[in-house]
């Protein structure tokens, strides 16, 4: 057996066994239910139906509203549907400083464009559910005057698969984007946070729990203690990655039925950046929790033994914060290139554009490099711990005792 065969094999058996286990499938089906109740609920109690306020310029636009309005009582029933309060505007001017002020919520323009304040939804529409209706009202009125006028089956059919009001921002595409990036930054942080704590949380009692058992000396018979290291960090890793992708996939599926808040498009490099520095996050922090599971005899002891790695994550957590305050300040600049605060820092900085190309680069070699490097530290102290047993083992003497 080679060694890819030896890892592949015990990073499976971490995926059967870890991932049929009663903890992780609890903890996933709880997660979704307070997920799915976080959704749901503001969708079924949302109180009293809702008055929109919608500011109307120029011709074309109060028939959209009445529209909307009709859409809206259709599908509320019984229930007291939503409504839509339209205020008269001699011109734009005005109407946008109203919509600046808060007065009205929307600008219908000419019956053709649709000015709003906030940003686009992730799912090709304007988002909201006002603006979502106003949106297919417009489309039915066009139909009907198609339909009316004789039009050519191919046209309305292009006009059912497109969206018929022009969207306009009202303070503009980029301070639109700069405020989503903020947000992006803001959300990819609260994540790389839960996934190091939780994941590596894992990967420390995975390690324990088989040197508890007794489990390991078996492993042992057969395999390198590096190649039980490394199966460990792929298994508990992948698993780690589906449970994300599982809560975010439903998050936006949940997001989109019930139309509860409006969820932005997504900027395809962060989006990118967020993942490549969730994995190598996680493999650094996965790898040190690893080691330290194999200092401790004990689940009691566990989570002593990784105390220094959680307050390094948590230091690294706050620091964050200073970038998205400053993201070019000294403080932000100089946690890109630490390897510990780099994939906090990192995507941030990019995320508000902050981050100069070279600088990315830089501290992608670095945390790599130091991943290569911890793996190698690591896989010897786990290596000189694992058949330690009694009283927890110092790390110096893990490594130094290691063959």
């Amino acid at each position: 057996m080679n060694s890819f065969q030896a890892i592949r094999l015990v990073a499976w058996r971490e995926l059967r066994e870890r991932g049929r286990s009663k903890a992780y499938i609890v903890s996933t089906i709880f997660t979704l239910i307070l997920l799915g109740g976080a959704i749901a609920l503001p969708a079924l109690f949302g109180g009293d139906p809702t008055t929109y306020q919608v500011g109307i310029v120029g011709e074309g636009g109060e028939p959209i509203v009445a529209t909307a309005s009709a859409l809206a009582a259709e599908r509320a029933g019984e229930e007291e549907p939503d409504d839509f309060a339209t205020t008269l505007f001699e011109d734009l001017t005005a109407a946008e400083a109203a919509l600046d002020e808060g007065e009205v919520e929307a600008i219908l323009v000419d019956g053709q464009e649709l000015v709003v304040p906030g940003t686009g939804n992730a799912f090709g529409g304007p988002g909201g559910s006002m603006t979502g209706l106003l949106q297919e009202a417009a489309g039915t009125r066009r139909v009907q005057d198609l339909v009316a006028s004789n039009e050519e089956a191919a046209e309305v059919l292009e006009l059912l698969a497109s969206e018929p009001l022009e969207v306009r921002n009202l303070n503009g595409a980029e301070d639109n984007e700069a405020e989503l990036r903020g947000l992006i930054a803001f959300v990819g942080l609260i994540l790389m946070y839960i996934a190091v704590l939780t994941y590596g949380s894992w990967m420390l009692s995975g390690v324990t729990e088989e040197k508890t058992n007794r489990v390991v000396e078996v492993l042992l018979s057969t395999l390198r203690p590096w190649q039980i290291f490394a199966g460990k960090l792929a298994g508990i890793g992948l698993l780690g990655l589906g449970q994300l992708v599982i809560l975010l996939t439903v998050a936006m599926i949940g997001l989109r039925i019930t139309n509860a808040f409006d969820v932005p498009s997504l900027p395809l490099d962060s989006v990118v950046a967020l993942v490549g520095w969730f994995i190598l996050g996680f493999v650094l922090y996965a790898t040190l929790f690893g080691a330290a599971g194999a200092l401790v005899s004990r689940m009691e002891d566990a989570q002593s033994a990784a105390a220094p790695l959680s307050i390094l994550a948590v230091v690294g957590y706050f620091l964050s914060f200073q970038a998205l305050n400053e993201p070019e300040g000294m403080v932000a600049v100089v946690g890109t290139f630490i390897p510990f605060t780099a994939p906090y820092v990192a995507p941030i900085r990019l995320a508000l554009r902050a981050i100069a190309p070279w600088e990315m680069i830089l501290a992608i070699v670095i945390t790599v490099g130091s991943i290569v490097v911890m793996v190698r530290l690591a896989g010897r102290v786990y290596a000189g711990g694992l058949l330690r047993f009694g009283s927890r083992v110092k790390w110096r003497e893990a490594f130094r005792s290691a063959e």
